[in-house]
């Protein structure tokens, strides 16, 4: 009897041994991950993590300032704006170019009767006016070109003093014009406008829009 109960009990802890000791558990233990503030998450539920997407700094400081008719004002604002720390880049391309004021008499029914207004005009000291012809019947005078507004204005006057009513058209015409493109970051600036303007007091229509990339 004693000998049956030593066997059973050198059975049941062979047993244990076996199982608790030898014997490799059945199915792998999965490797945890800890999450902060959220427990335990198994390595194989935590989200991949994602690189960073590449930043893209958009153009919003570019600036185009523009149009110029001719390289020599272009090249005067470039320096100009050199001396303000800037660092411009210019570039050509096809436009309207705005030539001035200009005083016309429009209307005219014939080149006799033009004759006869323009030697009134030179009587009242207006040199320059000439006749050009409009669609082959009426004609129109040309009492001059003008780049400020205050001398086309004492032009009509003069016209008016003879009993003539001309009128102020913008002249233009289709042409190469210069921009200039400048990245002005703060705390950097344009200098003032009246700087840009052309040699002389000539003024200029000058522009300031943001860069068009497509248009380099």
């Amino acid at each position: 009897m004693r000998l049956a109960i030593a066997l059973l009990l050198f059975a049941n802890i062979t047993w244990y041994g076996w199982t608790h000791w030898i014997s490799p558990p059945d199915e792998p233990v999965a490797t945890a991950a800890t999450t902060p503030g959220k427990g335990l998450m198994l390595a194989r539920e935590a989200a991949p993590s994602k690189a960073p997407a590449p930043s893209r700094t958009p153009r919003n400081n570019c600036l185009s300032l523009g149009p110029f008719t001719d390289l020599t004002d272009t090249a005067r604002a470039s320096t100009l704006l050199r001396e303000n720390k800037l660092e411009p880049r210019q570039r050509a391309g096809e436009g309207v170019v705005w030539r001035g004021y200009w005083v016309t008499l429009e209307g005219v029914p014939d080149r006799a009767t033009a004759n006869t207004i323009i030697e009134r005009l030179r009587g009242a000291g207006v040199g320059d006016a000439y006749a050009m012809p409009v669609d082959g019947r009426d004609v129109t005078i040309s009492l001059g070109l003008f780049s400020e507004r205050q001398r086309a204005l004492r032009r009509m006057d003069d016209a008016k003093s003879i009993g003539l009513e001309p009128r102020i058209v913008d002249r233009e015409r289709n042409g190469t014009v210069y921009w200039i493109d400048v990245d002005v970051v703060p705390p950097a600036e344009l200098p003032d406008a009246a700087q840009l303007q052309g040699e002389g007091g000539r003024i200029l229509r000058l522009e300031v829009r943001p860069c068009d990339e497509a248009g380099d």
